[in-house]
């Protein structure tokens, strides 16, 4: 398995590519303008469902916060599952995500 990027400047993916280069899903972000990422989407094709490549999906986007050292405010449905299992990621979450989960009284995660 290996990843493949796009990236425009405004928004990209990461793609997971199979050992016979076939594209199995991806995680997209879009550029804020204060330089963090915003995870907005991600899909693993239905054939592939049963590998389980969400995780790598999420783990590659993490990889690429950490080495661009910017932060992700979490909109997929599944980055937000999956940052609230991973509470040791938390300082990866962008500080205006934080503020409004904590303000917020219905909020489905909790992060602490």
């Amino acid at each position: 398995m290996n990843f493949k990027q796009y990236d425009d400047g405004k928004e990209g993916r990461f793609f997971v590519i199979l050992g016979n280069e076939m594209e199995a899903g991806w995680i997209q972000y879009k550029w804020l303008d204060n330089g963090n990422l915003l995870a907005n989407g991600t899909r693993v094709y239905e054939e592939f469902k049963d590998q389980k490549l969400g995780i790598p999906l999420f783990n590659r986007l993490v990889e690429f916060a950490e080495e661009r050292k910017t932060k992700i405010y979490p909109l997929c449905p599944f980055v937000v599952k999956t940052f609230a299992r991973h509470p040791e990621l938390k300082h990866l979450l962008a500080d205006d995500y934080l503020q409004e989960q904590e303000i917020t009284t219905n909020s489905k995660i909790r992060l602490d």
